[in-house]
């Protein structure tokens, strides 16, 4: 599995936990101090199917190969992409075949500037995954993406 924009590892480490120790999660994190933070928990927890990689998802490339891994994950990060079409990409190209790419990102609104729009969240991708599935609540955008 791979969490895209992990931040300091709040998902990453129960996913670490659910896929066990012949599963890896991938920790994808662009800013460094956070990668750090990551890699330094991991290692005093003794966490060894955690793998860190400082990128942003845009420049991937061949850190996670082709189809890998079963599930993409991208909690509140979607809004910080530089280049969300070459994201979906890349995410789409990391997933395996019949597997799910989830993004649930903050709702920017009257309260929240800070976040994505939700009618761009929906527009942009549907341009690359018609067949999305979205739904709003909470202040937050969530789409889900089966790989047939």
């Amino acid at each position: 599995m791979a969490d895209i924009g992990a931040g300091y590892g709040f998902f990453a480490f129960p996913a670490a936990e659910v896929v066990g120790e012949e599963g890896i999660v991938y920790a994808v994190e662009p800013n460094p101090r956070r990668a750090e933070e990551i890699s330094k928990r991991a290692e005093e927890r003794g966490v060894k199917n955690l793998r860190v990689l400082i990128a942003p998802v845009e420049e991937l490339g061949e850190m996670i190969s082709s189809g890998e891994v079963e599930l993409v994950m991208s909690m509140s990060s979607f809004h910080h992409f530089e280049d969300t079409r070459r994201a979906l990409l890349e995410m789409k190209r990391i997933a395996k075949p019949g597997g799910l790419i989830y993004i649930r990102d903050i709702k920017a609104g009257r309260l929240f500037k800070h976040g994505s729009d939700s009618e761009e969240f929906r527009n942009v991708i549907s341009v690359q995954f018609p067949a999305a599935e979205f739904e709003e609540s909470s202040g937050y955008l969530v789409a889900r993406i089966r790989l047939g």
